[in-house]
């Protein structure tokens, strides 16, 4: 029954992409980032492939149909493609690649493909809105059904992970960056009822978590609460907030997790940190061997580059023991290093850091115009999701993550857009078309319709079907 419902949801809005190509990225969104696959049961014998759907419906629509479409090339976006082409040579010139390569590459270009299309089409205020939209509600279904689980369960609940992220920690990882997406989305939301749930599901992706047993994600959740206590003006309060919910957490904790949580204080004596170290070390002496590509998408986990190496690792910097065994790299910077070289890791640096430096200039010029708020909220969100990765990713394997291509696109993006809009008017008129719902170059009723309070959504029709989406003009 569940398989033909949701059948039949996607076939009726599959044919809605084709009038419009950012209503199919949204669909192609929702398929990356919630796959039908983890929650139908196979009852047709076959599980369509919805995310190809939505792309063929993209580019059916872009050739069909005459859209406005903004396409640029900023040097963050640059930085990203360069990557990639440095992944693509590194995959293509590697002595030899696992299956596990030829996933990861092919799922890659296509988060490529799809991050260029949102800063191209998903130009204005409601578009971007809509895209961290579906990102929540994607990944706030992981937060609700496995954190309300864990609590009925009383703590007694192992999250495992998704299709979408692999393991329970890639799961933690991309719920520790969506958590601060989820609460731009509510705090932009009109709907009271709607903001509170959005509000209790952004708690549950904490516990969530933590029901992952994840240690990287547990040094993660520091690093979300240092990050939002940081940038709130009610800082006194959420604090409280926040621990009166770790204490609640802490209680339902069982023995085992907070044993395993001890194991980070005490890395010299644990088994798990020790392979670590040597796979660290495995990825040096492979990009010290191949400096400029490295060996490809995780490289390491061929018996070919670990077993050739394991002997000089255990003697290399300090000593560590042989481990007989293959191993992903077990951190985003030694894995850029093994996987592409000195040159890939510089180049992945360089992306994360530009996203950074994006952020917070993108938050001081919105901040100069009031109707560009919602402009810095999404950029400081973006930032601290990109904070998150760069300090949870310290202990996992995780370069080619999806979350995180989607999430420098909409950096790029809502730049662009608060550039675009803060710009003097010399600029061409048409690219001032793609800040319509918050160009300081409106007119004055449009600009004073757009800070209108969000409760003006419940007087008017629709109400229900708008309520997601903030206050202002239709864009």
């Amino acid at each position: 029954m569940r398989d033909f419902l949701y059948h039949g949801a996607w076939l009726g809005l599959l044919p809605l992409s084709f009038y419009s190509a950012h209503l199919g990225i949204l669909l192609w969104i929702w398929a990356a980032m919630l796959p039908p696959a983890d929650l139908m049961y196979g009852t047709f014998g076959v599980v369509l492939p919805f995310n190809k759907l939505a792309a063929a419906s993209v580019f059916i629509s872009l050739l069909a149909r005459p859209q406005r479409k903004f396409f640029y090339f900023d040097f963050l976006m640059g930085v990203v493609a360069s990557y990639v082409l440095i992944v693509t040579a590194s995959y293509l010139l590697a002595p030899e690649h696992s299956g596990v390569a030829d996933v990861q590459y092919d799922k890659l270009w296509k988060e490529l493909v799809l991050a260029f299309l949102i800063t191209g089409i998903m130009y204005t205020r409601h578009r971007l809105h809509q895209v961290a939209l579906v990102m929540s509600i994607a990944f706030g279904f992981y937060m609700a059904k496995e954190g309300l689980i864990f609590l009925l369960t009383a703590g007694g609940h192992h999250v495992d992970g998704s299709g979408v992220t692999g393991d329970n920690n890639g799961l933690a990882l991309a719920l520790l960056m969506l958590v601060p997406i989820l609460l731009f989305v509510a705090k932009y939301t009109a709907e009271r009822w709607i903001q509170l749930g959005m509000y209790i599901t952004a708690g549950l992706g904490a516990v969530t978590v933590i029901a992952t047993y994840s240690r990287g994600g547990f040094i993660g959740l520091i690093t979300l609460g240092f990050m939002l206590l940081k940038g709130s003006k009610h800082r006194i309060r959420n604090l409280a907030l926040i621990a009166a919910v770790g204490l609640l957490l802490y209680q339902l904790m069982p023995d085992d997790y907070l044993t395993r949580m001890d194991t980070i204080a005490q890395a010299d004596e644990d088994d798990s940190f020790t392979i670590r170290l040597v796979a660290w070390k495995i990825n040096l002496l492979m990009a010290l061997d191949r400096p400029l590509l490295g060996f490809g998408p995780f490289g390491s986990l061929l018996g070919s580059n670990w077993f050739t190496r394991i002997q000089e690792a255990s003697t290399f910097l300090f000593p560590t023991p042989i481990i007989n065994r293959t191993f992903v790299a077990h951190s985003i910077y030694f894995q850029a290093l093994g996987d592409t070289g000195f040159l890939g890791l510089f180049l992945f640096l360089l992306m994360l850091t530009t996203a950074l430096f994006y952020t917070i200039a993108t938050q001081r010029r919105a901040r100069r115009d009031p109707a560009l708020t919602w402009a810095a909220d999404l950029a400081r969100a973006t930032q601290i999701a990109t904070v998150v990765y760069m300090v949870c990713g310290a202990a996992l394997s995780n370069i080619y993550f999806e979350p995180l291509y989607l999430l420098l696109a909409l950096t790029s993006r809502v730049r662009q857009t608060v550039r675009v809009a803060t710009a003097p008017q010399r600029l061409p008129m048409a690219n001032l078309e793609c800040t319509r719902a918050v160009s300081a170059f409106e007119p004055a009723e449009v600009r004073a319709a757009d800070r209108r309070p969000r409760t003006s959504y419940r007087s008017k029709s629709g109400a229900k079907m708008r309520s997601l989406l903030p206050a202002g003009p239709e864009s």
